[in-house]
């Protein structure tokens, strides 16, 4: 009779302390229907690449987003199947264009080769890799202006941030680039190397994406970009040396909002 008459109370008093849980809980917040207070504006877009015969080499998609403190978050994708390749890569920056991390999975030759996770603190750059080769942990110095080459075409407008807009003629400029061969026992390490840089003037040019006003680059002595001023957004790029071109095909921009 007492076990019924504890179950009986148990069953009243556990809704009841439930209800009165409830009326003390304040009211959810509104949620948000207007912009995305984390995206300040957005841009999404695509890219041929070709060989100098018209021949097709592969193709790349990107989204980038600048955010309500300055900084931008790059994500990339590429399908290289002249060389069966695939990189996926993300790369955040801050409002200077200062690397400040990123992650980069590579597919070479048909082969994983591995991926790394790479961390800007101050003036150390760390990697902690993990692949074929191994795991490894890296860290190196890095200058206070530098740039991150990760090896998609929509992260090399980047490499422009640092150059001195005072200095007239070609600037060098560091590059830290990751380890990208087709070598699959070569783990993704980073390099610090020295990249000359030149500003051509500005362009209109009109791609398969449309007719941009844009600034011309050029890398290395050998490598033309033509970058979108605001996000450095690269519009086209052509190596003729290597008789490779890169062209923006779509390109989506928007505020607020992917």
């Amino acid at each position: 009779m007492i076990k019924t008459l504890s179950l009986i109370l148990c069953c009243i008093t556990l809704p009841l302390l439930a209800q009165e849980s409830a009326a003390q809980q304040p009211p959810a917040a509104a949620e948000n229907t207007g912009a995305n207070a984390s995206i300040l504006r957005a841009a999404s877009g695509s890219y041929a690449y070709r060989a100098k015969d018209g021949r097709a080499r592969g193709e790349e998609r990107f989204q980038m987003l600048v955010h309500a403190d300055g900084s931008r978050s790059l994500l990339m994708w590429h399908d290289l199947f002249a060389r069966n390749a695939q990189f996926t890569v993300a790369l955040r920056v801050a409002a200077d264009f200062r690397p400040v991390e990123a992650y980069a999975s590579y597919w070479n030759g048909g082969a994983y080769k591995g991926a790394s996770l790479i961390r800007v603190a101050g003036k150390h750059l760390s990697v902690s890799f993990g692949g074929p080769a191994g795991q490894i942990d890296q860290t190196i110095d890095v200058p206070a202006v530098f740039s991150l080459g990760t090896h998609p075409v929509a992260g090399d407008g980047w490499h422009v941030a640092g150059l001195d807009a005072k200095v007239t003629g070609a600037q060098t400029l560091s590059l830290a680039s990751v380890e990208a061969s087709t070598d699959i026992n070569r783990p993704m390490l980073v390099t610090v190397v020295p990249l000359q840089v030149e500003r051509m003037g500005s362009e209109r040019i009109t791609v398969a994406a449309g007719t941009f006003d844009t600034t011309h680059y050029r890398l290395a002595g050998v490598n033309d970009i033509w970058v979108l001023d605001d996000d450095l957004i690269v519009v086209k790029s052509v190596s003729t040396t290597r008789g490779l071109e890169y062209e923006l095909t779509t390109l989506t921009q928007s505020r607020g909002h992917l």
